[in-house]
């Protein structure tokens, strides 16, 4: 009797947190991800531009029908755009990091894990090996998920020690 009692409030457990377990984003890798791209660096945010939620929204809605885990549906289209980052260190690929980047940000994306950029703030973005991993228009990725990895955080606050954000 006790084994079925058991059973029954871990099964009861378990779908009640299934929707939170749905919706878990996979653990950030920093090092392995800046060891497969191309080049890496910590760009500084010099622009920001937000972007007609309109296709967004068509597209949003248009998933809604599936319904999938992780998929904020028209929350994502509350912010977005893309932001321009001017290199401050380069962490891997010096040939490579040039002249400035765009790269798309949104503040709610998979998981409701997202960027959202502001001015002078600094972000570590990959020139990907894979071209295709760059959406149109952008020449870098910013993944929101890995901003907040203990590794990139540390060479963040460090690369602020060294350049400190210029005044306003």
């Amino acid at each position: 009797m006790i084994r079925v009692l058991t059973a029954a409030v871990t099964a009861a457990a378990l779908v009640a947190a299934s929707p939170a377990l749905a919706c878990m984003p996979p653990p950030p890798n920093a090092s392995y991800e800046t060891q497969m791209a191309r080049a890496a660096f910590v760009g500084r945010v010099v622009s920001i531009e937000r972007s007609d939620p309109a296709g967004c929204l068509e597209d949003a809605r248009a998933r809604a029908k599936d319904r999938m885990s992780g998929d904020p549906g028209e929350a994502a289209c509350e912010a977005f755009g893309y932001a321009t980052l001017e290199p401050a260190w380069i962490i891997k690929g010096e040939d490579l990091v040039t002249g400035p980047f765009r790269v798309f940000w949104n503040r709610v994306g998979f998981c409701t894990v997202g960027w959202e950029p502001r001015m002078g703030d600094l972000a570590v973005a990959m020139i990907p090996e894979d071209p295709r991993r760059l959406g149109e228009g952008t020449t870098a990725v910013v993944d929101g998920i890995q901003q907040g990895e203990i590794l990139f955080q540390i060479i963040m606050e460090l690369v602020e020690e060294i350049q400190p954000r210029p005044s306003q």
